[in-house]
C-alpha cells in the first residue's frame, strides 16, 4: 500500500455533488480506496495569516453509495502546507474569486503539490488556449466590436457560432446567420452592448453528430466519450442535457493530443479534457474537466485510480 497522503479538494459544496456522474467525487473515492486522507474545502475557506496559507477544512470518508457519498468529520482549521496535494476542482466560471484563489495557492511550498498548477490555470483560458494550435482549430474572430462581428457573419457561409470567452457548460452560446432579422440585437446581447469579447466561428456541421471529450493525464489521452445532444436541441454538453456514448479515438484526435502534450506538461496541467467537433479542436478544459465516470464505465478501466496514482507520483 502507498504511504498515506493528505489530499485536499477545493470544490463546490458537497450538497451539490451528483455522485452518480461527478468526476471530483470519483477521484476522491479512489483516493480513499487507496488509503489516503481526503479533505474538503471551498474557495472562501482559504485565508492567509502571517504569510502562511490556512483554511477551514473538513475530512470526509467517501462511499460508493451515491445516495450517501460522504461522511463528514468535524471541521478543523489547519495550515495548508500540511497537505501533500491540493486539487482545484471548483466548477467554472473562472472569475475574480477564482483568480485570487490561484494567487493564494501560489503561497504554498513545493512540498505541497497543487493540481492543476495555479499559474497554468491562469495562463490557459479554456477557449482561447485552443487557438495556439491553429492547425487543428476552425477559423475564428475574437472581438467585442459588433460591427466587426456583423461583417464577419455576412462574409461567412451559413451559420456562425458565438460564444463568450469566459462561458462554460454551453451557457451563452448563440447560433446566428447573416439574414437573421434581429442580428444586431443578438450581437448586442452576446457582447453585453460591446463590452465583452466573444468568439465567432464558422458553424461546424458535424456538431449534429455530437462532440468528443478526450481526457488527458500527464498530457496523454486516457480515452474519449461522445456527447450527443437531446432531440430538438443543439448543444452536446452534458450540463445542457447531452448524453454520453462510447467513442474510439481517430488518428486525427491522437495527433491533436500529441501536439498539446508538451504544452500541458510545461504548464503543470496534470489532468485536462479537450473538446473536439468533427476534426476541429474547440476547447482545452483545465479547471475541472468532467466525463471520467462515463469513460471508466465504457472502457471498463479504473482511470480514477490512475489519476490518484499520478498524484502519488507527484508527491514522492
Amino acid at each position: 500500500m502507498n504511504q498515506s497522503l493528505n489530499i485536499a479538494f477545493i470544490m463546490d459544496p458537497l450538497e451539490t455533488v451528483k455522485a452518480y456522474k461527478d468526476t471530483t467525487y470519483f477521484i476522491m473515492l479512489a483516493a480513499r480506496q487507496r488509503g489516503h486522507r481526503v479533505f474538503f474545502l471551498e474557495q472562501n475557506d482559504l485565508y492567509v495569516r502571517d504569510n502562511q496559507l490556512h483554511a477551514n477544512v473538513i475530512e470526509v470518508d467517501v462511499h460508493e453509495n451515491h445516495d450517501q457519498p460522504f461522511t463528514r468529520r468535524p471541521a478543523l482549521d489547519c495550515a495548508m502546507d500540511t497537505m501533500d496535494a491540493v486539487l482545484i476542482r471548483t466548477d467554472p466560471p473562472f472569475d475574480r474569486r477564482y483568480f485570487y484563489t490561484t494567487l493564494l495557492l501560489d503561497l504554498l511550498p513545493p512540498s505541497t503539490r497543487v493540481i492543476n498548477r495555479p499559474q497554468g490555470l491562469r495562463n490557459w483560458n479554456e477557449k482561447l488556449s485552443a487557438l495556439f494550435f491553429g492547425a487543428f482549430t476552425p477559423g475564428s474572430l475574437i472581438t467585442q466590436d459588433t460591427q466587426r462581428l456583423h461583417d464577419y457573419i455576412h462574409a461567412s457561409e451559413g451559420r456562425v457560432t458565438l460564444k463568450p470567452i469566459d462561458g462554460h457548460g454551453g451557457r451563452g452560446i448563440l447560433f446566428v446567420k447573416a439574414d437573421d432579422p434581429n442580428l444586431d440585437q443578438l450581437l448586442l446581447m452576446a457582447t453585453h452592448a460591446g463590452s465583452h469579447r466573444v468568439i465567432a466561428q464558422q458553424y461546424v456541421p458535424s456538431a449534429k453528430d455530437g462532440d468528443k471529450r478526450i481526457l488527458l493525464l500527464n498530457g496523454k489521452p486516457l480515452g474519449a466519450i461522445l456527447r450527443l445532444h437531446p432531440e430538438g436541441k443543439e448543444l452536446n454538453n452534458m450540463d445542457a442535457g447531452g448524453t454520453p456514448h462510447p467513442w474510439e479515438m481517430t488518428e486525427r484526435e491522437y495527433d491533436i493530443c500529441n501536439a498539446i502534450e508538451p504544452h500541458l506538461k510545461e504548464q503543470g496541467i496534470l489532468f485536462a479534457g479537450i473538446d473536439i467537433l468533427g476534426d476541429e479542436l474547440i476547447e482545452i478544459n483545465v479547471t475541472s474537466p468532467t466525463g471520467l465516470q462515463e469513460l471508466c464505465r465504457f472502457s471498463e478501466k479504473p482511470f480514477h485510480h490512475d489519476i490518484v496514482a499520478a498524484i502519488e507520483a507527484e508527491c514522492r
